[in-house]
């Protein structure tokens, strides 16, 4: 039982059995879902798992549902719980009042002020939506002339506005009579100080203003699709210059630490299919970007570093979670700020890096969709994006024994705090990692993770880090291609999981003799000046000697067959998950059936 079930002054477990009895299954069901009769029971396509045939089943005379695809089951509760990413007792107390049953008082428990708190949210949802429906309809209005044209030159359609509910607020005329907004609510017969209340009002010794007034306006919803506040755009250099963005301040409503921008859409994607993953942003432009490219799974923190409550809202929704924040550096150390958090809730944390200090909403007006597809293919985890910081920050890779030396210890702090936070299973393999990027024993860190006082056992020289197979293969075909082999040949480019070096190198090569000309080994202290000795030796010791030709022809081939041989069980591990997902998509299991083929082929 939760802390919040305990603190009720009743049997908690008797009174949701009591509620669930007066909600028939059923009927709560089949307000979802379409349910068609199947002798006793009932059937539908199931709402947690795409699906052609209907394998959902709902029994009346259990009081329980079934999916005999993906597996999901359990009661009424148990359904809301999964559909509406509800928790266990906001289903409970979503059916008792579904049925009428009065809710049971909790300790320090105030009836006449919850009648009055309840009052009160429900005017100021009342209000949200007046506000909302009167921006909306200023925005395609003489008024809102500028900032309909200032969305429609950033290439967002009318589609995609209405989606957003994007309207405009539009600012008093002249120095006399009350603001639009303020004129409007009043006819509605709402009272100011309620106005206030909510948000979408403020009072000053000169009377009532909207301040968000003469600004772009996007309705915040909560999960359930209300609207709960506004954020305000400037688009004039006047309501720039007082900010570029304004949100609503806190309400009874709103908590900006509490809520995300488009969580409701997420919900919605949720209820359509099973929602593999997130993508966090910080700005809600981001996220209207973003869907408008075809990203429907995006949520944004509205300029917030995460905190703990949104992450708890991600974890109902999903498992992964992605984050991408702008790519200057402010952004990224908000992304380390928040990621922990993530990570602390359970979820798996992917981290996107963007390109020249964009944010999601400019990189996608710049460069399209598909770019910033690949932008999410080549995130890290959280875990490597930070050793990835560690990276740029202490140059222990330098040539200059004096400055790796000096950088050695600082990156192992950083390192070693990374490491305590992870799980038993994901902590040894990063022992691992963190042991072929320093030269340190895995020994070494682990006594220093226990807190052992151990002498620094680092010498001048580190140990180099061990090469995997497909890292020894990838080299000897970069380095063959370099040197002009007659034999050396490929189509596609290797994974390089995330190694710069290798990555622009092969980029380089395979566009050189795409254009017709010869690859040229010396390019590479161009496109990598950085490069370490361990990169560069490879390519600059290995024998091309004409009496190793034949030997070296053959053993390019092998080199070859075990990079595609990478390639192939990192898109049938890719397509195992995509199956976990879709059981019964043909496309996915033909694929794997082929890969699986041309694995074995390969071996």
């Amino acid at each position: 039982m939760t802390i919040l079930q305990r603190r009720f002054t009743v049997d908690v477990l008797e009174f949701a059995n009591k509620v669930k009895a007066a909600n028939d299954i059923v009927d709560v069901i089949g307000s979802y879902l379409e349910l068609r009769r199947s002798g006793s029971n009932f059937t539908a396509r199931c709402p947690f798992h795409g699906e052609k045939t209907a394998s959902f089943v709902v029994s009346k005379n259990l009081q329980i549902f079934k999916c005999f695809g993906c597996g999901e089951s359990g009661d009424v509760v148990k359904f809301l719980m999964k559909y509406e990413s509800m928790t266990w007792w906001e289903a409970v107390e979503f059916l008792a009042k579904r049925a009428g049953i009065p809710i049971p008082e909790r300790d320090g428990y105030n009836a006449d002020e919850a009648a009055e708190r309840k009052r009160r949210r429900d005017l100021y949802l009342k209000i949200c939506r007046e506000t909302a429906v009167f921006y909306y309809k200023s925005l395609r209005s003489p008024l809102g002339t500028e900032a309909l044209d200032y969305m429609h030159k950033r290439g967002f359609t009318d589609e995609t506005m209405r989606k957003f509910g994007i309207g405009y607020a539009p600012g008093r005329k002249g120095y006399g009579g009350d603001e639009p907004l303020v004129a409007h609510l009043t006819k509605c017969g709402f009272k100011l100080d309620d106005c206030v209340g909510a948000g979408v009002l403020m009072h000053a010794d000169n009377g009532y203003f909207d301040p968000l007034a003469r600004r772009l306006i996007v309705p915040i919803f909560n999960m359930q699709g209300k609207v709960i506040a506004f954020g305000g755009r400037g688009i004039a250099e006047r309501e720039i210059s007082r900010g570029k963005y304004k949100n609503t301040n806190d309400t009874l409503l709103f908590n900006k630490r509490h809520n995300l921008y488009a969580i409701n859409i997420a919900k919605e994607e949720k209820q359509k299919s099973a929602l593999p993953n997130l993508v966090i942003v910080e700005g809600y432009m981001d996220v209207i970007s973003m869907y408008q490219a075809g990203f429907r799974r995006a949520v944004a923190s509205m300029g917030t570093s995460l905190t703990k409550e949104q992450a708890q809202w991600i974890s109902r929704l999903t498992d992964t979670v992605y984050v991408c924040y702008d790519g200057d550096a402010a952004g990224q150390q908000a992304t380390v700020r928040g990621m922990d958090m993530l990570d602390a809730a359970g979820l798996h944390v992917m981290v996107m890096s963007i390109p020249d200090n964009l944010d999601p909403d400019e990189y996608i007006q710049k460069y399209g969709s598909d770019a910033f597809e690949k932008l999410i293919d080549k995130a890290l985890p959280l875990p490597d994006y930070k050793l990835k910081l560690l990276d740029n920050e202490f140059p222990i890779k330098s040539t200059d024994s004096a400055k790796r030396n000096d950088a050695l210890p600082k990156y192992m702090s950083g390192a070693l705090d990374m490491l305590k936070q992870l799980d038993e299973e994901r902590r040894q393999r990063y022992i691992t990692e963190v042991s072929n990027r320093t030269g340190y024993s895995e020994d070494y860190i682990v006594r220093r993770l226990a807190g052992e006082a151990v002498a620094d056992e680092q010498t001048d020289e580190p140990t180099s880090p061990k090469q995997t197979p497909e890292q020894i293969a990838k080299y000897f075909v970069l380095a063959a291609l370099l040197n002009g082999e007659t034999y050396a040949d490929i189509k596609d480019k290797p994974l390089t999981n995330g190694d710069e070096f290798l990555d622009k190198m092969f980029d380089y090569v395979l566009k050189t003799i795409a254009e017709g000309q010869r690859p040229r080994l010396d390019m590479v202290y161009t496109l990598c000046p950085d490069a370490t000795e361990q990169q560069l030796k490879p390519l600059l010791d290995t024998d091309f000697d004409k009496t190793r030709h034949a030997k070296n022809a053959k053993y390019f081939e092998e080199c070859v067959k075990v990079i595609k041989t990478e390639k192939l069980r990192t898109e049938r591990e890719e397509l195992l998950d995509k199956i976990k997902q879709h059981p019964e998509d043909a496309t996915l299991l033909q694929r794997l059936a082929t890969v699986s083929n041309e694995i074995n082929s390969l071996k």
